[in-house]
């Protein structure tokens, strides 16, 4: 196993998350704000400007995908969305503490892939796809108490590929993480107001990004 896979140290874990928070918790509003909106009426129920005018703002300012997705990338999301509504059903009531990742394999790896392949055509006309990266922050808004977060980085540092088969290990591996590290965790949530995926998230990003790092836009 990976060095950097090993259940982290309870007092470094919670450092890093208050660092985090230390660093982002003004831009984290476009998150919570994010959140709340899917909470409250969805994005599978809501009109196309509604979602717009959600999506742009977390996805290219917060979540940082200008570069990847652009508006097109944006628009593209929200149709998909709307186009897998029956896929997402009963999703936003499960969370990563207590699902059987067994059970749900084959439903997980198939809205991840299907999500990722999602493509469209650039202004300079080339073919572009979602990617992974921004799939893993459109799931996990749509249900935050179950799908982590990943980006290029967090990948590279702890071995896993970008398809659907790999994100489920990862989740497997952060589900881990939770049992092993709970009481942190929940006094972290208690404290800061997120989900337990997002407090982990909060924690990879740090660990697998150095303090003050150049912020890339990820594929």
């Amino acid at each position: 196993m990976p060095k950097f896979l090993e259940v982290p140290n309870p007092k470094e874990f919670g450092r890093l998350v208050k660092l985090y928070e230390n660093e982002y918790k003004e831009l984290d509003r476009i998150y919570l704000a994010a959140v709340e909106f899917f909470k409250g009426k969805g994005i599978l129920t809501s009109s196309y400007y509604e979602a717009e005018s959600i999506l742009h703002p977390y996805l290219l300012k917060w979540g940082r995908m200008g570069r990847v997705l652009g508006y097109r990338g944006c628009k593209r999301i929200g149709e998909k969305l709307k186009e897998m509504e029956p896929q997402f059903a009963g999703f936003q009531q499960l969370t990563l503490s207590t699902i059987d990742l067994n059970s749900m394999s084959e439903k997980i790896e198939a809205i991840y892939n299907e999500l990722l392949n999602a493509k469209w055509k650039s202004q300079k006309g080339r073919t572009k796809r979602v990617g992974p990266t921004a799939t893993s922050k459109v799931l996990h808004i749509l249900a935050p108490d179950l799908f982590m977060i990943w980006d290029r980085r967090i990948r590279n540092r702890y071995g896993f590929q970008d398809s659907g088969e790999e994100y489920l290990r990862f989740l497997a591996k952060m589900q881990n993480w939770l049992k092993r590290l709970s009481t942190t965790i929940e006094t972290l949530q208690n404290n800061y107001g997120k989900s337990c995926t997002k407090i982990i998230d909060e924690y990879n990003w740090k660990r697998c990004w150095a303090e003050n790092a150049k912020v890339e836009c990820l594929k």
